[in-house]
């Protein structure tokens, strides 16, 4: 079975909440309509359905049933003597090495550079917003999702204007931080680099910090240097130390 490392911690525990029949109604309900609406969704929810239902059901349960059976067979005999078989620690051992190994599969622990990733990012606070101007709206009320961490929303409607502003440096910051938010590493990437296509704007220098930390997420480390070292970010000195002394 595939270790499904692509799906993230958040969307593996909303997914295994849904599975398990832990939601609410009404987030099971907009769930259902998420499943309906993304194929993505719907590869993910049958992986995690899979891996569940084979720890469930599985090499679990097979090694209980063997040692209900051992255990019977024992109790059977003539002599009532509380002994532990060498198939008693070796079912014991293989049910510890299947519970491990369910824990690890199922919630994969964070690397190295993950954990240094999680200790400096916090998202980019925004844009005040206005919701004034009719040419405004749209953007400001990405804007409100966006700071509300309703980022799939803000995203959506950004890509939607950058359409018609393509180069516009703001939007491509805005949905790179968007997606580094949803730790969508590659996607934040692509735009954080398109900014730096364009002229120097007021996002150039947090621009070069967050793509710093997207590449330090991935493990990119000499990527991650370069772009760090060429932001204005109070805390850059500090994590770049860090980096130098792994």
């Amino acid at each position: 079975m595939n270790n499904p490392n692509h799906i993230s911690q958040e969307e593996f525990e909303r997914i295994e909440q849904y599975i398990l029949g832990s939601m609410s109604a009404s987030e099971a309900d907009l769930f259902r309509e998420e499943l309906e609406q993304s194929e993505d969704l719907r590869k993910k929810h049958a992986e995690v359905k899979a891996l569940i239902s084979a720890v469930e059901e599985g090499a679990l349960r097979n090694s209980l049933d063997k040692f209900h059976q051992d255990m019977e067979s024992e109790s059977s005999g003539p002599a009532p003597v509380k002994k532990l078989t060498p198939w008693f620690w070796s079912a014991a051992a293989a049910i510890a090495l299947v519970i491990a190994a369910a824990v690890w599969t199922l919630y994969p622990q964070p690397t190295s550079h993950e954990r240094l990733f999680a200790q400096y990012f916090q998202e980019d606070p925004g844009l005040i917003t206005a919701m004034s101007s009719e040419g405004q709206y749209d953007f400001d009320r990405a804007m409100v999702d966006y700071k509300s961490g309703n980022y799939r929303d803000a995203i959506r409607r950004w890509e939607t204007i950058l359409l018609e502003k393509p180069e516009n440096d703001t939007l491509l910051y805005f949905i790179g931080s968007s997606h580094l938010a949803l730790k969508e590493t590659e996607a934040a990437i692509s735009y954080f680099e398109k900014v730096l296509l364009l002229p120097e704007g007021r996002f150039t220098e947090d621009n070069y910090w967050y793509l710093g930390l997207a590449h330090l997420r991935e493990g990119r480390m000499e990527e991650a240097k370069v772009n760090l070292a060429n932001s204005t970010h109070p805390l850059k000195d500090q994590l770049l130390k860090t980096l130098e002394e792994k």
